[in-house]
């Protein structure tokens, strides 16, 4: 098993877990055979400072890398959507958790399965309104009126236009 931890600090076994998945500064990698630790590599990961699409350029490097585990505090959806589609492995621990005591935990078998991330990832709430409680549709702050409707249509049948004069 080759399990990639998003790094909090520089990396290695005495670092802890990133919040974030794409924007960790390192991942460590850690190679596991027979229950026990037998590599551990650090990368630095180069898609942290990338203007967008930093979640599925972490998850290419991961994959380049062989990865078939991954941990991290949350995840984005793209990066996500990305890992699932790869078939790797998700795990979501809480950030600042020791990246060792996580990994011994995968390697022993104690996560329990409501822990293993299958749910949908973080998204704002406010890109995705929750209008499911609402009866009515919300109004818009201002008037809307219709093309040619409103104050003096404008500039359509003003004087019934066509050149007549104003009072016919």
């Amino acid at each position: 098993m080759r399990i990639a931890v998003a790094s909090s600090n520089g990396g290695g076994l005495e670092d802890t877990i990133s919040a974030v998945f794409a924007r960790a500064p390192a991942f460590t990698i850690v190679d596991v055979e027979n229950g026990e630790i037998k590599n551990v590599k650090i990368i630095q990961n180069q898609a942290m400072s990338a203007p967008r699409g930093a979640g599925i350029m972490a998850v290419q490097m991961l994959i380049n890398e062989g990865i078939d585990t991954v941990i991290a505090g949350q995840y984005g959806p793209n990066a996500y959507d990305a890992l699932q589609a790869s078939g790797i492995r998700i795990y979501t621990f809480p950030a600042g958790t020791s990246i060792k005591k996580a990994i011994e935990k995968i390697i022993k078998g104690e996560i329990p399965q409501e822990q293993v991330s299958t749910a949908t990832p973080y998204v704002p709430p406010m890109y995705f309104p929750d209008y499911s409680q609402q009866t009515t549709v919300p109004m818009p702050p201002y008037p809307t009126y219709g093309f040619g409707a409103g104050m003096r249509g404008f500039g359509r049948g003003r004087r019934r236009g066509r050149g007549r004069r104003w009072w016919f």
